[in-house]
C-alpha cells in the first residue's frame, strides 16, 4: 500500500473545509450589503418624509403639495413609482386651525427596492415612516 505524504491530506483538508466556508461567507457578504442597502432606503423614506410634512405644515400648504414633494424625494432617491400611496391626516390641511397635529405616512414595500430579491436572508415586508408636526399659522 502506497504511503500517504501528510502534505497531500492537508491538501485535500483545505479543499473541504473551503467549500464548507467560502458559501457560508458569501451569505454573510450578500446579507452585509443587502441590510446596508435597506437601512439606506429606509432613512431615504424617513427623510422624504420628514420634509413632506414640513411641507405640509406651512400655512396654505395642500395635500397635493405634500405628495408633490414625496415625488421629489423618492425620485432624487432613486425609489420613483417602488413606494404606496403617502397617507396624510388629517384629510384636508389647507383648512386646518395653526397647531393642529398632521400625519404623514409613507410606506415603501421592501421588495421593490431589494437588491437581490431572494427568501434565503429574513427582512421586514415593508420599510415605513411616519411624522406628525403642528400646523402653522399664518
Amino acid at each position: 500500500m502506497p504511503k500517504v505524504s501528510n502534505k497531500t491530506h492537508c491538501r485535500g483538508t483545505a479543499v473541504v473545509e473551503a467549500a464548507v466556508v467560502v458559501p457560508l461567507l458569501l451569505t454573510l457578504t450578500l446579507a452585509i450589503i443587502e441590510y446596508g442597502w435597506l437601512f439606506l432606503k429606509a432613512q431615504q423614506t424617513t427623510n422624504a418624509t420628514r420634509q413632506a410634512a414640513r411641507v405640509g405644515i406651512a400655512w396654505g400648504a395642500s395635500e397635493d403639495d405634500i405628495v408633490a414633494a414625496i415625488d421629489t424625494l423618492m425620485t432624487s432617491a432613486g425609489m420613483t413609482g417602488k413606494y404606496d400611496t403617502p397617507t396624510i391626516s388629517p384629510a384636508d390641511i389647507a383648512s386646518l386651525p395653526a397647531g393642529t397635529a398632521i400625519t404623514v405616512t409613507l410606506t415603501v414595500p421592501t421588495v421593490n427596492i431589494a437588491l437581490v430579491n431572494t427568501t434565503l436572508l429574513p427582512k421586514p415586508d415593508n420599510i415605513s415612516a411616519s411624522v406628525t408636526m403642528a400646523k402653522e399659522g399664518p
